[in-house]
């Protein structure tokens, strides 16, 4: 008996070994901080978020943020072009350390990644040009509003559940609903966050994207699945931009006008 509970004993002790092969990994943290370089997945094909500046170099609101991140951990920083097809492969496969790439946090993602806190909040915001007196949705509620949105959209959606009354222009594409609303032809409109703070940063004071965010979209950092000490960094490195104000600074240096409030934990 004390010889089959030795051997059993052993087989326990192999079988925990080769169950948690993690624990005998070097984190990727660690190993960031050894090598001196970090790989950065950021989507460079459009701006603000990301594109390529006079002379060929990675640039944009993503980019600052992996240049940040280099700066935080006193690395080296390298960019990975990416895009919705080709970031979480990247990250998976470990061409990639971490993925910066105007990517959704949800539950279905989070099956195959770890995500960090949400370090941009997207969703749909209300423009209107300056000194109008319809801040919010429900303001436009009455039939002498005008609101243009396109068909189909969530922005019809919200017109239609909270101002039903207002007297709705229907368009094709997103630069019609803005030249209806410079044409004064139009009171607001409605669009993704990135879209409507980009076009009031570049009015010249002319239209203002009201403050309020009527859906809200995570934007995280992305990490490979069960590294828990690195997205536990990611955490606090995200946390602390925000409660810094870097984050809402970069957001203004981009967009020309500051982002949604972000919560953070530290």
């Amino acid at each position: 008996m004390k010889k089959l509970a030795l051997v059993l004993a052993v087989i326990m002790l192999f079988t925990c070994a080769f169950a948690l092969p993690g624990l005998a990994e070097e984190s990727t943290l660690d190993r960031i901080l050894s090598q001196g370089k970090i790989v950065v997945g950021c989507s460079l094909s459009g701006m603000p978020i990301g594109g390529y500046d006079e002379n060929g170099q990675p640039t944009g609101y993503d980019v600052d943020w992996a240049h940040r991140l280099g700066e935080v951990l006193g690395v080296e920083v390298e960019i990975v072009d990416v895009n919705g097809d080709t970031r979480i492969p990247a990250l998976t496969s470990g061409q990639i350390d971490v993925i910066i790439a105007n990517i959704t946090g949800n539950l279905t993602r989070a099956q195959t990644i770890d995500f960090s806190i949400p370090y941009l909040r997207c969703g749909i915001k209300m423009l209107t040009q300056a000194g109008s007196s319809y801040t919010l949705i429900e303001d436009l509620n009455k039939p002498e509003a005008r609101v243009a949105v396109g068909r189909g959209t969530t922005g019809e959606e919200l017109v239609l559940k909270f101002a039903p009354n207002a007297t709705i222009t229907y368009v094709d594409v997103y630069t019609e609903q803005l030249l209806l609303l410079q044409q004064g032809r139009v009171d607001a409109v409605f669009e993704d966050s990135t879209l409507i703070d980009y076009a009031a940063g570049n009015s010249e004071g002319k239209l203002v994207a009201q403050d309020k965010l009527y859906t809200s979209d995570p934007i995280c950092l992305g990490a490979r699945k069960g590294d828990i000490e690195w997205v536990r960094w990611l955490d606090m490195f995200v946390s602390w931009q925000i409660s810094s104000g870097w984050q809402a600074e970069t957001y203004y240096k981009w967009w020309g006008t500051y982002p949604s409030g972000m919560q953070y934990l530290w």
